[in-house]
């Protein structure tokens, strides 16, 4: 999805490693009586509780959640929570729910705070999915900035029901890999 929540800003992303095209979805589980969802590009998402699964995808989430600790304070050289309050003020002050991702959009996609940079040159390693803070710290790729928008809106209110990160491949491009964050307004 491009528009207000495109993660690379013009950037040539990297692969995406073990999906084609298809949306992640990104709850740790499934609420009682499931939304219904529009498809993604031609996709259908389906729900799992089965976490064990080794795909990569998961694999990335999975471990980008366990060093996330739930929004724990960090400052270090690779993590940093200075100034989320700030942002997540800043997403909640916008108003209504559509300002508020519109805002969340432009606190991350700022290119000279928030410079496009592949894993490799990032962390050393072909895929690595960041944590908002190593996000705020490091900058990242397009995941990384589909991550930071959705743990900002979430942080802000807004319900993780209504947001999915997904990860396509761009057929115009090659099958290019890209992640996005898409927002779900009513149906």
């Amino acid at each position: 999805m491009s528009g207000p929540t495109g993660s690379c800003r013009g950037s040539r992303p990297r692969r995406l490693t073990g999906l084609l095209l298809g949306a992640l979805a990104l709850l740790l589980a499934v609420p009682a009586e499931a939304r219904t969802y529009p498809n993604i590009f031609g996709s259908k998402e389906v729900a799992s509780k089965n976490w064990t699964v080794k795909t990569s995808a998961i694999a990335n989430w999975v471990a980008m959640l366990q060093r996330w600790s739930n929004g724990a304070p960090c400052q270090s050289p690779t993590c940093s929570s200075k100034g989320w309050e700030a942002l997540v003020a800043k997403v909640k002050a916008a108003g209504d729910p559509m300002a508020q991702i519109r805002t969340a959009n432009s606190l991350m996609n700022g290119p000279a705070q928030h410079p496009y940079i592949e894993d490799i040159n990032n962390w050393g390693k072909t895929e690595y999915w960041a944590t908002a803070f190593q996000f705020l710290k490091k900058s990242g790729d397009c995941e990384d900035f589909s991550i930071a928008k959705y743990m900002l809106l979430k942080a802000a209110g807004m319900p993780v029901d209504d947001m999915r990160n997904v990860a396509v491949r761009i057929r115009s491009l090659g099958g290019i890999g890209h992640a996005v964050l898409v927002v779900y307004r009513g149906d």
